[in-house]
């Protein structure tokens, strides 16, 4: 019996291990995706476009150690949720990773060189979408419930930075400045469908945040007010 359970705290081990690693696969990717954007730097776009393949491979390998796992020891209780959660975070990142591939290919379309009022005008947001995924990693690493109520809390946030960014950009749009020639007008729809990548980055980094409080509280908090102030459930789950 002790070996049984011995092997069963090894996969879950190897799990989340998995998960850090495409966790920090993920937010490479997002943090050359921007750098890339702000710089007009064509190479690393690129290279987070390569890199996707491998994003989709760490995806398919923990569906695979996940569903192994289930059926070979029939985790329960804290145990199970781990496993379940890491089935719901996977999908989260690869999204966050496709969204970063989204933002590259925006840099390549507009050949690297994004008007400079396009990204000072979602600064914010870029700001925000990367401390949301950095913060939302290092709450599941650190099973840190309030850190992960923190993101939950500030979800409004990332909504009004892109409300904000993108009324920006209409306002250097509509000027002559902004439409006296026709890559205005590109780089306005670009730089929209940018802002709409890194709202769904922060939504993706709230899920994850959510899978989380799932972990450690046993409890499903989606679509669920909550405040730091309190934790997720009242109580912890075994």
């Amino acid at each position: 019996m002790l070996h049984k359970e011995t092997q069963l705290q090894q996969c879950l081990t190897q799990l989340r291990t998995r998960l850090l690693v495409m966790s920090a696969a993920v937010g490479i990717a997002l943090d050359e995706a921007l750098a890339a954007l702000v710089s007009g730097n064509m190479g690393r776009a690129v290279a987070v476009v390569d890199g996707d393949a491998a994003i989709n491979s760490l995806e398919n390998e923990i569906d695979e150690m996940a569903l192994a796992l289930l059926a070979r020891h029939q985790p329960v209780a804290r145990d199970l949720r781990l496993v379940v959660a890491a089935l719901r975070m996977v999908i989260d990142l690869e999204r966050i990773g496709d969204e970063a591939v989204s933002i590259a290919e925006r840099v390549l379309i507009l050949q690297g060189k994004p008007p400079q009022d396009v990204t000072l005008a979602m600064a914010g947001l870029m700001r925000t979408a990367k401390e949301s995924l950095k913060t939302a990693v290092a709450a599941f690493k650190d099973a840190d419930v309030r850190a992960a109520l923190g993101i939950i809390e500030n979800d409004d946030e990332c909504v009004q930075k892109e409300v904000l960014a993108l009324h920006r950009m209409m306002d250097h749009f509509c000027t002559d400045a902004g439409g006296a020639h026709n890559s205005g007008a590109q780089a306005g729809m670009h730089g929209i469908l940018i802002c709409r990548s890194l709202n769904r980055i922060c939504r993706r980094a709230a899920n994850m945040a959510e899978h989380t409080c799932f972990i450690a509280e046993g409890v499903n908090i989606k679509h669920v007010r909550v405040t730091t102030d309190q934790n997720a459930s009242g109580r912890g789950g075994p």
